[in-house]
């Protein structure tokens, strides 16, 4: 697609038959939104530019996207400029949070960061440019994302090795293992990898961003503080000043709901619980009560409540409750906003679909392995145990453990059918991309390149070389850190491939859901190296403690990998939109990476010792399962049927709805918080057929279509607004959260029930809250926003 350029100042003039809405009409595809006829014709006219209303009002058309592409390449060397202090701003802001993110990804199984948001704080307090602001925040999420594996993978080992639910009959899997060696040969690795992840989706950035682009769900939230930093920029402090009220409003009651329900305030007899757990034990008259309907943050199925009223949090299976339907399944909905927030960018179609792996999974699959019996297998017993039986000696709940065992796998396969098959449905649209693969092996170099300005993208010949640099590091880092050269060398060649192709398919889920399966896709990895390595001991020179430790070592370097795929994909967004240079969002990842892996490795590296001799409780769903999935094939126990059917129910699903992916990632959720998702896409779909439709057809009505789109636009920005608060509220509850919890861990434990003790704890609690309160304060005022003129200022020359 080419552009026309008239004299004088620069237009951007494009029919509609070039950019693909011709006589056939749009492309047809599963997230594609139509476009709007201003929309169309202020393109036609090359009169649409960044962030105005027509732009918000024509998001994810593909038209769109198509023609600020060909702008961007003809008008953001104007726009888009290289700041070294700038960007080093927000690798330190990213390093510092990437280890508040290793808690909360190891509390929550999901890594939140409020990060970007500090980032995005910073740069309107200091008058940045939109450009500016999300070339350094680039810089903060590879800083925060790079240890990703560490969160999700590292710690099984330290589990496998101290954690009695883990041993064999002759003890731990992992026993004498050199932590310091390891961590070394992780975090070195993870630094290339990550890198490796950054260059791999150069490839496919224009099919998912700009031919087809992929919603990412909630990432207009980040786009919207890139337009109040516009505001600022200009002086248009009125505008910037409501926006941010919003947000701020809704992130300050969304944090103080979550300490609410999920922080332990309260502290009875060594016992924490939550204000409204407290309340819903209290609230109690024999069996009955509160608390069985609601714990933990979570409203659910009736479960009952003990002698002193505490909730059984879950139907309990016996021979005595068989004949309860919920004794083989689980109901309930989280009390998360970030999730709801989440599914109100969706819309009910997509959080449909998402749900739909949920429902299968929990309503049908789950009934099944109870009801039936399924075997699982036991580490200790060495032996597969019906799973009624399996349960009795168990403390968890049998749905829960039918869920984790089995049909956690399924998902898994699900995910990976699913984007398998989503990706050979394209074929034709990779034939053209393994084209300029192989131009770049080739050495020929990328028509992004514009004589006489730079680079417009990041040179794609650059990436067969850094394989090539990716591939022979690992091949030496590995060796130095003690397995054999062999043994490292299958490992290297894993990782080149499986980064490209599963690193595919999580940044496509990413893309149609706004989360990224890091795990479910490392469960394929660590499942592949662990068949390699377990069944070639003899000719790749490992035991089996090896083996499980190099798995583990190289799923936790994948993992890292393909979470900066991820991570990269957000920033190329909001960059398309306000017309920054993809080199310079890749530049930022590429240098925040080192940094968040050091910094976000070595507190998940510390936390996971703490959480394996039981210091902390941390739920770390990911850690527990790739603990269990290890010794199960470490004893040759793996069900690779279970992963083969969902691999044909992934396929089936894309076949039929072109989101098999998505359906995948749904089993491999919980129903609490799925569920949310699809309450909140459900309600934007009614509240703009009952609310925001009849308002704007009467605008319509009354003012005509061109003043109807706009204030369509507006209303659904504040909304978009609202949907900010509640994501950035529950990252900023997360952040602030963990170091409460940090600093309890330091507080003696000996005068708990003193007034003293609560006094000081309240204290605290209050005044890191005034410290975060009076940091951001400052920062707004610094931008204008708050205690400046109410008229926008004017622009000097």
């Amino acid at each position: 697609m080419t552009a026309t350029y008239s004299s004088g100042p620069l237009h951007l003039v494009m029919s509609a038959e070039r950019l693909g809405v011709g006589k056939m009409g749009v492309e047809k595809s599963a997230y594609r939104q139509p476009v709007t006829p201003q929309g169309l014709k202020a393109i036609e006219k090359g009169t649409l530019t960044w962030l105005d209303d027509d732009m918000y009002n024509n998001l994810n058309t593909g038209v769109l996207e198509q023609y600020l592409e060909e702008k961007n390449i003809a008008e953001s060397f104007e726009v888009s400029h290289w700041s070294t202090p700038k960007v080093i701003y927000g690798i330190a802001i990213g390093a510092v949070f990437s280890g508040v993110t290793a808690y909360i990804g190891l509390k929550l199984g999901l890594a939140i960061s409020a990060a970007w948001y500090i980032a995005y704080l910073l740069g309107m307090a200091l008058k940045w440019s939109p450009s500016e602001v999300n070339i350094a925040t680039s810089a903060t999420t590879g800083a925060t994302h790079a240890s990703t594996g560490f969160i999700f993978t590292f710690p099984a080992i330290f589990l496998l090795a101290s954690d009695s639910r883990y041993f064999l009959a002759d003890g731990p899997l992992i026993s004498n293992a050199d932590t310091f060696n390891l961590a070394f040969v992780g975090i070195v690795a993870s630094m290339f990898a990550g890198f490796l992840g950054i260059m791999y989706f150069i490839i496919f950035r224009r099919v998912w961003l700009v031919e087809d682009p992929l919603p990412l769900p909630g990432f207009e939230a980040t786009l919207k503080m890139l337009d109040i930093a516009s505001d600022v920029n200009t002086g248009a402090v009125e505008h910037a000043r409501a926006s941010l009220k919003t947000i701020g409003w809704w992130t300050t009651i969304t944090m103080g709901v979550l300490f609410l329900v999920e922080y332990p305030l309260i502290w009875i007899n060594g016992k924490k619980i939550a204000l409204f757990d407290y309340i819903a034990e209290t609230a109690h008259f024999g069996k009955y009560g509160l608390a069985t309907f609601y714990s933990k943050g979570k409203i659910h199925q009736p479960s009952g409540v003990d002698a002193d009223g505490v909730s059984l949090n879950y139907t309990h299976w016996s021979e005595s409750t068989q004949w309860n339907p919920f004794a083989y399944t689980y109901v309930g909905v989280a009390l998360t906003p970030s999730m709801f927030a989440i599914g109100w960018f969706m819309k009910t179609r997509v959080a449909f679909l998402v749900n739909l792996g949920t429902l299968v999974g929990w309503f049908f699959l789950v009934p099944l392995v109870v009801y039936f019996n399924f075997p699982i297998y036991d580490a200790g017993l060495q032996a597969n145990v019906p799973i009624q039986t399996y349960a009795a000696g168990s403390s968890a709940p049998l749905q829960m453990i039918a869920f984790s065992k089995t049909v956690r796998t399924i998902a898994i396969g699900s995910i990976v059918g699913g984007g398998m098959f989503g990706l050979a449905k394209m074929y034709k649209t990779f034939l053209n991309i393994f084209s300029d693969i192989g131009s770049a092996f080739k050495g020929e170099g990328s028509q992004e390149y514009m004589e006489g300005k730079g680079w417009y993208e990041w040179p794609l010949k650059h990436i067969p070389i850094f394989m090539g640099v990716t591939f022979v590091s690992m091949l030496v880092i590995f060796t130095i850190g003690g397995f054999s050269i062999l043994a490292s060398l299958v490992f290297a060649t894993v990782l080149i491939l499986t980064t490209f192709l599963l690193g595919a398919i999580a940044v496509r889920v990413m893309g149609e859901t706004g989360i990224e399966p890091v795990s479910g896709t490392s469960f394929i990895v660590l499942l592949m190296l662990l068949g390699v390595f377990l069944n070639a001991q003899d000719l790749l020179q490992l035991d089996t403690q090896d083996a499980v430790l190099l798995g583990l070592v190289g799923t936790t370097v994948f993992g890292s990998a393909i979470s900066m795929s991820g991570t990269v994909i957000g920033d190329y967004k909001n960059s398309l939109y306000i017309g920054n240079r993809p080199y310079h969002i890749s530049k930022g990842n590429i240098m925040g990476v080192i940094p968040g892996a050091i910094i976000g490795a070595g507190v998940a590296i510390f936390l996971s010792k703490q959480l394996a001799d039981g210091t902390i409780t941390l739920m770390a769903p990911q850690a527990n399962a790739f603990a269990t999935f290890s010794v199960i094939f470490a004893e040759g126990q793996g069900d690779l049927y279970l992963l083969a059917l969902g691999f044909l129910l992934g396929m089936f699903v894309e076949w039929g709805t072109g989101m098999g992916t998505s359906f995948g990632l749904g089993m491999y959720l919980d129903v609490p918080h799925t569920l949310p998702m699809l309450i909140g896409g459900y309600s934007r779909d009614k509240w703009e057929e009952k609310r925001l439709t009849p308002r704007i057809e009467a605008i319509k009505e009354k003012e005509g279509t061109t003043a109807a789109e706009k204030q369509r636009a507006l209303i659904l920005l504040g909304t978009f607004m609202v949907a900010a608060g509640l994501l950035t509220g529950e990252a900023f509850f997360g952040t602030e959260s963990s170091i409460l919890s940090f600093v309890d861990t330091l507080l003696s434990t000996d005068q708990q029930d003193s007034a003293g003790w609560y006094v000081g704890r309240m204290g605290g609690f209050i005044g890191l809250n005034l410290l975060i309160g009076g940091g951001i304060y400052l920062l707004f005022k610094r931008a204008g926003v708050i205690g400046g003129d109410s008229v926008d200022a004017v622009l000097e020359d």
